[in-house]
C-alpha cells in the first residue's frame, strides 16, 4: 500500500489527533492532512493532491454525507466513512452518497490499514453488518445494478474508456492524460455516463464496471 497523501476529516479533536497519529505510523502512508469539518476538507482538496479521504459521518456545518456527495460527484477519490452508526438507514445513506465503505469508530484503528489497502486496490470495505444492511434495506443494489450494467451496451467506445478509468480510481486530470483529451471533455463524458447508467455518482458507475468485469471473468 502506498498513500502519498490522505485527508482525514474529523471534528472530534481527540479522535482526530489519535487517528492522524496512527495513520502517520502506517507503512506506506507518506502524509496525512487533517480538517475539522467538511468545508475545510473541501478547501484542502482544491489545493492538494489526495489519494483517499477518511471522513467522519457526523460533522458540523455541511455534514459528512453532503461532504461525501460533493467529493464523489466531482472526483474519483475513494471515500471511507468513520462512524459509530451501523443502522441500515445510515448504511444506505452512505452508499447513496458514494462512499466506498465505512469503519466503525470502535474498530477503526485496528482495521484502517486493511480498509485503506482495499479501497486503493479499487475494492470497497463494508463489514458483515453493513453488507447485511445493504442487502436487506437496499433491494436496489441488485435490482438497479443489474439493468444499469446492461446499459453499458449503450455507451460509446470513448465513454467505456472513461468508465474503465473511473473504475481504476483515476481523477479527471489523469483520465485526460491517459486518453489525450481535455478535462472539460472528461467531465462531459462522466456526466453522460451517470445519465446512461442511471446512477448518481462516479463511485456507483465504477462499481457497475467492476461487477461487469468480474462476471465476464467468471
Amino acid at each position: 500500500m502506498l498513500v502519498n497523501q490522505l485527508l482525514l476529516i474529523e471534528d472530534d479533536e481527540a479522535y482526530r489527533l489519535a487517528m492522524a497519529s496512527h495513520l502517520r505510523q502506517l507503512p506506506g502512508v507518506q502524509n496525512v492532512l487533517v480538517a475539522a469539518d467538511g468545508e475545510q476538507g473541501l478547501a484542502l482538496l482544491d489545493s492538494h493532491l489526495v489519494d483517499l479521504v477518511l471522513l467522519d459521518l457526523v460533522l458540523p456545518g455541511l455534514g459528512g454525507l453532503a461532504t461525501c456527495q460533493r467529493i464523489t460527484n466531482t472526483s474519483a477519490l475513494p471515500v471511507l466513512i468513520l462512524t459509530s452508526q451501523d443502522d441500515p438507514f445510515w448504511v444506505q445513506r452512505m452508499w447513496d452518497a458514494g462512499a466506498r465503505g465505512y469503519l466503525h469508530k470502535e474498530r477503526a484503528l485496528a482495521q484502517v490499514e486493511l480498509a485503506l489497502a482495499s479501497l486503493l486496490a479499487g475494492a470497497s470495505w463494508w463489514d458483515q453488518k453493513a453488507t447485511a444492511a445493504l442487502r436487506g434495506s437496499l433491494p436496489s443494489q441488485t435490482s438497479v445494478a443489474a439493468p444499469s450494467a446492461e446499459c453499458l451496451n449503450a455507451l460509446t467506445q470513448r465513454e467505456r474508456e472513461v468508465l474503465a478509468c473511473l473504475a481504476a480510481g483515476d481523477n479527471n486530470r489523469v483520465i485526460a492524460q491517459r486518453l489525450g483529451i481535455g478535462e472539460g471533455t472528461v467531465r462531459s463524458h462522466v456526466h453522460v455516463l451517470l445519465q446512461k447508467l442511471q446512477v448518481s455518482n462516479r463511485t456507483q458507475a465504477a462499481l457497475i464496471w467492476l461487477m461487469t468485469e468480474k462476471r465476464n471473468l467468471g
